[in-house]
């Protein structure tokens, strides 16, 4: 049986932060928050035992002398417990990713809104949340997978990939059952944002909120804010009131997308056509990226610079190429072999030059499914749909078999 109280431990001489965890978990009644002074390098005689004593470890993160005790902690305790440091923010991505292989389960930067910390501390050391909406059948919490989809340019079919992606990875065989997999289709093209009309629903003012009150949204701020399809889809709109794209802000963003990893297998993001700052929380986030172009020169290059700037905010993301409007020729001609030289990546995924349907849906404001359900197009979608649900079960049969050997 699972404990009632959960219990995490916090190490540091700084009293922000002492102050920050205690302001994040104060209206939490089933928690236990102990601190001790000191930091992680000056405990860590004592650190395995708090480690199995503690749901959760937090500590203030120095990156030059904690990379040691972190190591070590990690030799001695195993995978036992869960470490969230808390950084400066002077921390560079390559530090990060070696001390999170080195054992930390989760870095943020500090000062962080009470919000995203309260999030974070409950998510880390296992509280059971009392919003069934976003919990899965046993109580606990899901990790959705992010699937950003990219445009090179504008016309190029992203938003029609998007939408109809989200419905097929729901992984419907019966419009009479429900879908095996939750989906959240967000569009966050906060200017262009074409998925209201494209599903026949009202366009949503959460964005538009966000961007103008500053909101950091929460759990209930979503669940009040998202509208449901007809076809199982919880969907949030781009506002149809002009909005700055410079007004989000990437804490805001964060948040929004690590509520909605909580609640939903998948969560599909149809990304605005302009590059801003705060998409890079979607890109820290994505499992994959869909980068939708086609094969002219000018789309590949333009391709090539977008692949830099997603990469330069994380160095592991894995970026897949959709090709549309085209079909998928037998022999790979020159042009295609010098795209993907240039992008250092395959041409992976086709979708056929099928505008009829893709016209026909949008003007019905219905998905390729219930429009054109036996088009090239919409096999195409779900043939891709279904190779990332293969990959997604390979990846986590693959993940239970090597626990099962640790």
């Amino acid at each position: 049986m699972e404990r009632d109280t959960r219990s995490i431990m916090l190490i540091s001489e700084d009293e922000a932060i002492r102050k920050s965890v205690r302001d994040a978990l104060a209206d939490i009644k089933d928690v236990d928050l102990q601190v001790r002074d000191g930091t992680l390098s000056s405990v860590n005689g004592a650190a395995v035992r708090m480690v199995e004593e503690h749901d959760l470890v937090v500590f203030k993160l120095n990156a030059d002398t904690d990379r040691a005790a972190v190591q070590e902690l990690r030799q001695k305790a195993g995978k036992r417990g869960t470490l969230l440091a808390l950084s400066d923010g002077s921390i560079s991505l390559a530090e990060a990713m070696e001390l999170k292989e080195n054992g930390i389960d989760e870095i943020l930067p500090f000062p962080v809104s009470d919000q995203m910390l309260n999030r974070q501390l409950l998510a880390l050391s296992g509280h059971r949340t009392q919003l069934p909406a976003l919990l899965s059948d046993v109580g606990a919490p899901r990790l959705g997978r992010v699937i950003p989809v990219c445009p090179v340019r504008g016309g190029i079919g992203a938003s029609t990939l998007a939408i109809n992606l989200a419905d097929a990875l729901q992984g419907r065989k019966s419009r009479r059952k429900p879908p095996p997999y939750r989906v959240a289709l967000v569009d966050l093209d906060l200017q262009f944002g074409s998925v209201a009309s494209a599903l026949d629903l009202e366009p949503s003012d959460m964005l538009y909120r966000m961007a103008s009150e500053g909101t950091v949204p929460d759990a209930t701020f979503l669940a009040q804010s998202m509208q449901q399809h007809a076809s199982g889809l919880d969907v949030i709109t781009a506002p149809d009131r002009f909005a700055p794209l410079e007004a989000l802000e990437r804490p805001q963003i964060d948040a929004l997308v690590s509520n909605l990893q909580r609640g939903y297998d998948y969560v599909v993001v149809d990304l605005p056509r302009t590059l801003v700052d705060w998409v890079g929380p979607v890109v820290s986030r994505a499992h994959r990226l869909m980068m939708v172009t086609d094969t002219t020169v000018p789309s590949i290059r333009q391709a090539h610079r977008l692949i830099q700037f997603y990469t330069e905010e994380r160095l592991d993301l894995l970026v897949e190429m959709v090709v549309n409007h085209e079909k998928k020729p037998l022999i790979t001609p020159r042009h295609h072999a010098e795209a993907q030289k240039v992008l250092e990546r395959p041409l992976r995924h086709w979708l056929p030059d099928d505008p009829r349907p893709a016209r026909l849906a949008l003007d019905r404001g219905e998905l390729l499914s219930e429009a054109a359900r036996g088009s090239a197009l919409s096999k195409a979608v779900r043939r891709l749909a279904a190779t990332m649900l293969n990959e997604t079960a390979a990846e986590a049969a693959s993940a239970r078999a090597a626990q099962g050997k640790g």
